[in-house]
């Protein structure tokens, strides 16, 4: 994501970006929020005709002719200065320009650091243009935004790339730049203006009010699984988060040494995502420290954990969920079980980050020149019992249909080689985590270009505490869902924005209709999609976990007693020495 749009709290419905850019900043945010109102304004109008069509707003305006109250604007959530629109700026324009912020609004400068060494040779050799910020150093920003009554609530420096943030640390771009500065004299001290020639620009958010030291917040994430649940669960969530002043947020895989939470902070969450300890004793030592050191202790789990232990925890287990003050989960079946050994256990659901981009199935067919075929999806770990009783009905169809049905296939190995068709594609490879996993991108590009998606789970524990995820990536990327009612019955409205089937002859029967009545797929399609838009975008919902994280600070003290009060009980009836 876009360094500026990263910035943009997802929760802003009114946003006006000043000095509009071709990297088309509103329309990645629209993605994110598509409920909002985005002003694009410039004062070049070839950046106008690129970016305009895909904002709801966009204005032709110079600088110094900006009236924000001819335009319509007022009660801003958002309000962005970059570019053009930052040559000249004093304090008093700056001033006047807030004026439309609500008041919790948010201001962001995004000043380019007149240091950064790319951008000060190409100048030289004249292959940029001026970008209108000479003069602007990091101190001239914090002074100026002073001079104007408002406040600084963060800077951000920001890199270009990855090359450059490991040349600042390498012998070689020390050397680079030691070198350079050495050619050019005087010339050269200009680098030292700003810490960092490798910075390539610097984000300011600003505010009306100054921060409180009371409002400041960490959240410590400790992630026990990285490549697929720590996103949708832990760190899309946080990065969310931090777009609100005061919140500071970290995630760092487990076993790797946690970085100090910045000072003077008395807020603090330590978020340990699909963990236990290693032992009993270890998970009272933990408890006691974080009661003496002020955490909140949240345990997020996302699966059923006694569907890894044959229906059974282990001790240790058991403990683990004790010795934590509250628990965060994805289903409230999975809530349901997790009670038995903590109390405190708040749902939330799985989201999406952004809305995909509707698909033109009208475009997609011309493409398809008059091959008139269907792609089915199926894509998951662990499911083979799942699919074996409805394999008879693919295999009659592939020999009804032929060509008119083709397959992608992403995990399930033997579900593949089942198929008996060469009209099948398999993404992913052995060397790719052994056939299972894909990048992320690679498994929604599949989703985006396939027309049905197999979504089968058995009626077990196990999997009735699982989530609703599979069907809304499906439905956002527009492939309509063909699912067991096991999970999905209570979000797949049958008919409607997907089909449950209960045995394989209602399997059949609607992967008839879904392959035979192309304006029924759409239909529905169209409908799971609108749904995903309206209901299970993540920037409606990320701001539950903040304020339920501020709740249970709140109460910390009663729920060091409870903690301590489980463990103790636990121990007094399984332990083999006192604590």
């Amino acid at each position: 994501m876009m360094d500026i749009v990263a910035q943009i709290p997802p929760r802003a419905t009114r946003v006006v970006e000043l000095g509009v850019s071709r990297e088309k900043a509103g329309e990645a945010f629209l993605r994110i929020q598509p409920k909002a109102e985005y002003w694009g304004i410039t004062d070049e109008m070839e950046v106008l005709k690129e970016v305009g069509r895909g904002l709801t707003h966009a204005a032709f305006v110079l600088p110094e002719e900006l009236d924000f109250e001819k335009l319509g604007l007022d009660e801003v959530d958002v309000l962005i200065i970059r570019g053009r629109f930052l040559r000249g700026l004093t304090a008093a324009r700056l001033r006047k320009w807030a004026e439309i912020l609500k008041d919790d609004g948010q201001l962001i400068l995004d000043i380019p650091n007149p240091a950064y060494l790319r951008a000060y040779l190409e100048r030289l050799l004249g292959e940029q243009t001026d970008r209108g910020n000479e003069g602007f150093s990091a101190s001239a920003v914090r002074k100026l935004v002073a001079e104007s009554g408002l406040h600084v609530l963060s800077a951000r420096a920001i890199y270009a790339d990855q090359q450059d943030r490991e040349l600042r640390q390498s012998p070689e771009g020390k050397a680079l730049l030691e070198g350079l500065m050495n050619m050019m004299g005087r010339l050269g001290a200009k680098f030292t203006q700003e810490k960092d020639p490798w910075l390539q620009s610097f984000l300011f958010k600003v505010g009306k009010r100054p921060l409180a030291q009371q409002d400041r917040f960490h959240i410590q994430a400790i992630l026990g699984e990285v490549l697929v649940c720590a996103p949708k669960r832990v760190t899309e969530p946080n990065d969310f988060i931090v777009t609100e002043p005061a919140v500071t947020a970290q995630s760092l895989p487990k076993g790797q040494p946690a970085v100090s939470v910045p000072q003077g902070i008395r807020q603090k969450v330590l978020l340990r995502q699909r963990m236990t300890y290693e032992s009993p004793e270890k998970a009272f030592k933990v408890a006691k420290l974080a009661r003496r050191e002020g955490w909140l202790m949240v345990s997020e789990m996302d699966d059923n954990p006694g569907g890894f232990e044959g229906g059974k925890l282990t001790d240790t287990q058991v403990v683990s969920y004790m010795a934590t003050h509250c628990m965060q989960v994805s289903t409230e079946l999975l809530a349901e079980v997790m009670r038995q050994y903590n109390p405190h256990v708040q749902v939330f659901s799985n989201h999406l980050k952004e809305l995909p981009d509707k698909r033109d199935y009208e475009a997609e067919w011309l493409r398809k020149q008059g091959e008139d075929y269907v792609t089915f999806f199926f894509g998951a770990l662990n499911r083979t019992q799942e699919w074996q009783e409805v394999m008879p009905v693919l295999r009659e169809a592939i020999g009804k249909y032929g060509s008119r049905l083709r397959f992608k296939v992403l995990s399930d190995r033997p579900f593949y080689e089942a198929l008996p068709t060469e009209h099948k594609e398999f993404i992913g490879s052995k060397e790719m985590y052994d056939w299972q996993f894909v990048p992320y991108h690679m498994y929604t590009a599949a989703l985006h270009s396939s027309d049905i998606a197999f979504l089968p789970l058995r009626d077990t524990a196990f999997n009735r505490t699982k989530s609703d995820l599979k069907f809304i990536e499906s439905a956002g990327h527009g492939a309509v869902v063909l699912a067991s009612p096991t999970v999905y019955e209570s979000t797949v409205k049958d008919g409607r924005n997907g089909f449950i089937y209960r045995n394989p002859r209602e399997f059949n029967e609607y992967l008839t209709l879904l392959i035979e009545d192309r304006a029924r797929r759409i239909e529905t399609a169209e409908a799971a999609w609108r749904y995903v838009r309206d209901e299970r975008l993540l920037s409606s919902h990320y701001l539950e976990r903040l304020d339920w994280y501020r709740e249970m600070l709140a109460r910390r003290p009663e729920l060091d007693r409870e903690m301590m009060q489980r463990l103790t009980d636990w121990w007094n009836k399984h332990g083999e020495s006192e604590m």
